[in-house]
Parts: structure tokens; C-alpha cells; sequence
């Protein structure tokens, strides 16, 4: 028995979609091929998705299948974000995956002249040792959020304390030398980056005009859960020092959890969207191909996919959930690893206690309420859940002449959850609770259910 899906296993830059697509999500892969191929200019493209939503999977396989297209030249290099926020300086883990990209030996087959392609990757290193051993940790903070403002505020103070102490200092000879190290260092600091700049370009090789003729495209993924002052250090030196014609990056983000890193590091106040664009070209929502009916959505799909490996298609629970899935309305932002969690609560919730329809159909809905809304269960086991409450969930049909199965769904919830004052509800409502609970309370029965189905467990072996 598991409780969990198993990792797929992908070999980056090896394998594609071939093997591991299971949410037609090749397509997708392609436009974003075609689109860091057509463009020269650098490009920063976030595939923006909720935690959960497949992200990392997504890129991993793309790295793999981009190199298979036709007379591809691209090389890719996948960097994982998280793996390296405890260093202190991204750009030295940044070139120094890039430089291990090139040296492998499946990406040294692309290369014509292998001992070219040696040069190229120690003046990479070389350079990103410079300007790390130049810059340091202050050199980069000169082009951090708010520089321009800082700097002109301060003219604003030397113009007010122009005294004539400061005159005079100016007019003397101390400070010459402590002020030509500084200049001398801030020479050495431009001089490290025009040199790695010049480094990266002659990956793209150049030709005679400058264009590049071959891309080199980054993906960094795991940026929204670095820690906020290493994220956004990735980011400055993303467009400070990587603003090369013919080098693309793809982020594999969060884009509402990395604004919450921008307000963590410059105060709630910051208009957290607007300074992201100043590092983001093209942002792009992570979603499959378009389903052509509800049963063949992206959550369904995967909940199929759980189901199977959880050795749990041919149980009661995987049909029940699986059409329940179906009904969830299209803005509930339920996400693949929802869609694992639920697929652990079939192993481990006991359902002795369910013995009647109206019980499968309350302990159904619950599995998804307890992991997609998380404070409507809370009120479900309160008694204050409403109808409407529901509803707002789940997409059920009004009850007609009950040939749907969601329609029995609905009386359920109708009568077990809490009524407003003056609510009437339909007599074949209460004709139809008879078959569904045995005479038993609906609003009893789903408290009865929340306490014995999901405030316990079975072992299992049971």
C-alpha cells in the first residue's frame, strides 16, 4: 500500500515528453521552443503555475525534448534555484552549471571545435570569478530595487552640505588615495563585467555581424522558494550580467509567491507586480492542451494517473471521487499535488462507517472539501457550512427528475448543511433523503462522518 505517488524518474536533457506526458502538456512545450528559437534578443519568459502544478516536471522533460527538435543548435541548461540558496552568491552557482552543462559529454558532441569550446568555457569561469572577487556582495547591491532613488537622494544632501568645511576638505589633499582605490576597484568591477559578458557571448558564437547562431537557453526553477534576498540576487544578476543577444531564461515560478519575496525584502509597500516586470519579458500561465469535455481535464487526467499507481482504480472511492472531481468548478484552484492528497486520503481514511448513499456522497465531497477548502470542512464539522458554501465548490446540477448522480449529490448537501431562516426545502427533497440515509439525520450523519472517516485513521493492513 502507498500513500504517495513515486518521483518520476526523468534524465535531464535525455529524455522529453515521449514517456512522461501524461497531461498533454507537450504542446505547450512546443510554443515555448518555437518562441526562445525565433527571438535574438534576450528574453525572460516566467511559466508562471501555483505550488503543486507541475512546474518542475513540465521543465525537466522540456530541456530533454527541446534538443531533439530537428537541427537544433539550442543548448539548454537546468538549473535548480532551491538546490543553491544556501550560497551566497548566485552568479558563481549560475556559471558554474552552465560551464558543467558544456563539459558534459552529450553536449560536447553539438560542438566542432572541441578545444574552442574548452576556451569558452574557462573565460566564463574565469570572468564570473572576477567579477564575484570584484563586486562582492556591496558591487551588487549598486544595482539592486531603489538605486537610482537612493542615489539622487543623496545628491539632494552633499548639495545641502556644501559648507565651507566640506569646501575646504575638497580642497585639501586628504582622501587622494583612499578615493583612487575606490575608483581603481570600480574600473575593475565594470572591467569584470564586460569581460563575462563578453564570455557568454562567444557561447552563442557570433558571427561576423554579431548575430548569434546558436541559443543558449537557462531554466531556473524552485525560484519562488529560494530564500527572498537570494531570489531576487538571481534575478538583478539575470539582467545585469546575462543581457546577452541569444542567451534566454525560463523561470519556473510562482509569480504571487515571488512578489511576496519582493515585499519581504523592500516593506509591504512596494508595488511587488510592477518591480517584477522590470526582470520579466514574457509571462506565460503553465496549463495543458484545451480538454475537449470536463472528464478529460488536466485534474481528472491525473487523479487517473494517481489512482493507478496508488493500486486504487478498481475501488469504489476512485469512481465516486473521480466524478466529483468532474464537478469541481472551473475557479477552484485545485492543484496536481491536491489531487495527490487526495489520492493519500483513499488509503488511509476508513469507510466502515459508510453504509448508505447519502453517506458516499457526503464522505466523497468531504475528500475534496478537506484539501481544496480547508475552512469549509472546518465549518462542515461545525455545523455552520451552507448550501451556497457548497455550491461555490462544487458545480451540482439542480435536482429535476434525478437521472444524474449529481442531482442526489445536491439533496444531500441541501439538507445536511445549515439552513437560513425561512428556507423551504422542496418536499421530494425529504422523499429522496429516505432512500439516501434510512431515515437517519442528514446534518447528524455528516458530522458522524467527518469523525469517523477523517479524524482517524486505518493501518494498512485493514
Amino acid at each position: 500500500m502507498r500513500l504517495t505517488v513515486p518521483e518520476p524518474k526523468i534524465e535531464l536533457y535525455k529524455d522529453g515528453f515521449a514517456k512522461h506526458d501524461q497531461l498533454n502538456r507537450k504542446e505547450t512545450g512546443d510554443k515555448l521552443s518555437g518562441l526562445v528559437e525565433r527571438i535574438d534578443d534576450p528574453l525572460v519568459i516566467a511559466l508562471d503555475g501555483a505550488w503543486g502544478s507541475g512546474k518542475s516536471f513540465f521543465l525537466k522533460c522540456w530541456v530533454g525534448e527541446h534538443l531533439k527538435r530537428p537541427g537544433n543548435t539550442t543548448q539548454t541548461v537546468y538549473f535548480d534555484a532551491f538546490q543553491h540558496d544556501f550560497l551566497d552568491d548566485p552568479l558563481i552557482a549560475l556559471t558554474g552549471a552552465i560551464a558543467e552543462r558544456f563539459r558534459d559529454p552529450e553536449a560536447e558532441k553539438q560542438e566542432t571545435d572541441q578545444a574552442k569550446a574548452s576556451a569558452r568555457r574557462s573565460k566564463l569561469k574565469k570572468s564570473a570569478w572576477a567579477v564575484s572577487k570584484a563586486a562582492g556582495r556591496i558591487g551588487l547591491s549598486a544595482v539592486t530595487f531603489g538605486a537610482t532613488e537612493i542615489l539622487s537622494g543623496m545628491g539632494d544632501e552633499i548639495a545641502k552640505a556644501a559648507s565651507d568645511e566640506a569646501k575646504a576638505f575638497l580642497s585639501s589633499d586628504a582622501g587622494d588615495d583612499e578615493a583612487e582605490k575606490f575608483w581603481n576597484a570600480h574600473d575593475a568591477r565594470i572591467a569584470a563585467m564586460e569581460a563575462f559578458r563578453l564570455a557568454l557571448t562567444e557561447l552563442t558564437e557570433p558571427d561576423d555581424a554579431g548575430e548569434p547562431q546558436r541559443k543558449l537557453v537557462i531554466v531556473i526553477d524552485e525560484l519562488d522558494r529560494c530564500r527572498p534576498d537570494y531570489a531576487l540576487s538571481l534575478l538583478e544578476i539575470i539582467k545585469h550580467f546575462f543581457s546577452v543577444d541569444g542567451v534566454h531564461f525560463v523561470l519556473g515560478v510562482n509569480l504571487t509567491e515571488l512578489q511576496n519575496s519582493v515585499r519581504a525584502r523592500y516593506g509591504s509597500g512596494v508595488d511587488a507586480a510592477k518591480y517584477l516586470q522590470k526582470f520579466i519579458s514574457i509571462t506565460a500561465p503553465l496549463r495543458g492542451s484545451k480538454p475537449r469535455n470536463r472528464h478529460s481535464s488536466i485534474i481528472t487526467k491525473h487523479f487517473d494517473y494517481v489512482a493507478s499507481e496508488l493500486g486504487a482504480m478498481h475501488t469504489w472511492q476512485y469512481d465516486w471521487l473521480r466524478d466529483y472531481l468532474v464537478v469541481v468548478d472551473h475557479h477552484v484552484d485545485l492543484s496536481l499535488r491536491d489531487v495527490e492528497k487526495i489520492g493519500a486520503l483513499i488509503q488511509v481514511c476508513p469507510t466502515s462507517y459508510l453504509r448508505h448513499d447519502g453517506h458516499l456522497h457526503l464522505f466523497s465531497s468531504l475528500t475534496i472539501l478537506s484539501v481544496a477548502a480547508p475552512s469549509l470542512f472546518k465549518k462542515a464539522r461545525s455545523g455552520e457550512l451552507t448550501y451556497g458554501e457548497v455550491q461555490s465548490i462544487f458545480d451540482f446540477p439542480s435536482p429535476s427528475n434525478f437521472h444524474d448522480h449529481m442531482e442526489y449529490a445536491a439533496v444531500c448537501w441541501k439538507l445536511a448543511t445549515k439552513r437560513r431562516s425561512g428556507e423551504q426545502i422542496p418536499m421530494n427533497y425529504f422523499d429522496q433523503s429516505e432512500r439516501l440515509f434510512q431515515k437517519l439525520s442528514p446534518q447528524d450523519e455528516l458530522r458522524n462522518i467527518i469523525s469517523n472517516c477523517f479524524y482517524t485513521f486505518r493501518l494498512p493492513s485493514e
